[in-house]
């Protein structure tokens, strides 16, 4: 069988960093073709459009969505009229309405669909769902702060509406907790600190339960010292906590061992499989944890926000 030709669009920082370099080393996908309103990708066809791309002569089975989450949904839309598999960045759309019509379409157009949490696939988090198996769980907190400036330079999108500002990386812990918890879990209370010159957050603490089990999240984007992505999940056993945002574990601070696959390789090995599979994989409970903190979060202003 020959490679499964992919199609990018969107070819920013996360698709350079990230997607191609993963595209590239797996030898099940074929990187045929990029659009892109950016600098070119080399060694590719490269288009102003997916539309450009689609009427071109050049052949894709699949298409991975890198662009923002506003305005993206009539992009996969357009991809998935077109009978291509789809592989849509987190979050998958700007609205749940969205995300959940993006479902339909995927079972209505007969292809395979991902909305790709990445961090799911970091190399801890199987190592925790194995020892959560065999003991009781009390408590998990999150704790994730970041600098924007380092990691979105100059991506206003984030703090427009639909952007979700420090929630765009920390969907990334509430895609693993949710994972890890299979289970509903509910927001009970969420503070929103948002700039004066923002309309989404620049940090948030949340409280979610599920069942009896307390989850308590601390978000923050413009943490500039000892940048941290730590999840620590407490329970009649001792405490396993993932840092790196799940690339290291540590049971009661002792490294324990993880594979050395990165999320993005796994997460692409993981769509070629739902193709060769017929099947989808279209979880959107990080995306509803996120709209629900919104619904029911208290909001206050802070100074505002400058690169």
């Amino acid at each position: 069988m020959h490679p499964i030709r992919l199609g990018l669009v969107g070819y920013g920082k996360i698709a350079q960093d990230q997607h191609v370099p993963a595209i590239r080393a797996n030898p099940q996908f074929e990187l045929v073709a990029v659009a892109t309103l950016g600098p070119h990708c080399p060694g590719v066809e490269n288009f102003g459009s997916l539309s450009e791309l689609l009427d071109s002569d050049v052949q894709v089975d699949a298409i991975a969505f890198c662009t923002p989450p506003q305005g993206r949904f009539a992009l996969v839309d357009e991809a998935l009229k077109a009978g291509k598999h789809v592989l849509v960045e987190k979050p998958p759309c700007s609205t749940l309405g969205e995300a959940f019509a993006l479902i339909d379409h995927v079972e209505r157009a007969g292809v395979s669909g991902l909305f790709a949490w990445h961090s799911r696939f970091a190399p801890g988090v199987a190592t925790a769902k194995a020892w959560l198996a065999g003991t009781t769980l009390n408590e998990v907190r999150i704790e994730w702060k970041e600098q924007v400036r380092k990691w979105h330079p100059g991506q206003a999108w984030i703090w427009q509406a639909g952007g979700l500002g420090v929630f765009d990386p920390g969907i990334n812990a509430l895609s693993i907790v949710t994972d890890l918890l299979p289970g509903a879990l509910f927001v009970e209370s969420a503070a929103l600190s948002v700039p004066s010159n923002c309309q989404s957050p620049i940090a948030a603490s949340l409280n979610i339960r599920d069942g009896h089990v307390p989850v308590k999240a601390a978000f923050d984007f413009d943490h500039s010292v000892n940048e941290l992505w730590r999840i620590e999940l407490h329970s009649d056993d001792g405490v396993l906590r993932l840092d790196s945002g799940g690339a290291e574990v540590s049971l009661d601070g002792v490294a324990q061992a993880v594979s050395e696959e990165g999320e993005y390789p796994a997460m692409y090995r993981h769509f070629a499989q739902l193709i060769a599979d017929g099947r989808s994989d279209l979880d959107l409970q990080p995306l509803r944890i996120v709209a629900d903190s919104f619904f029911v979060g208290s909001k206050e202003t802070v100074a505002a926000f400058y690169e």
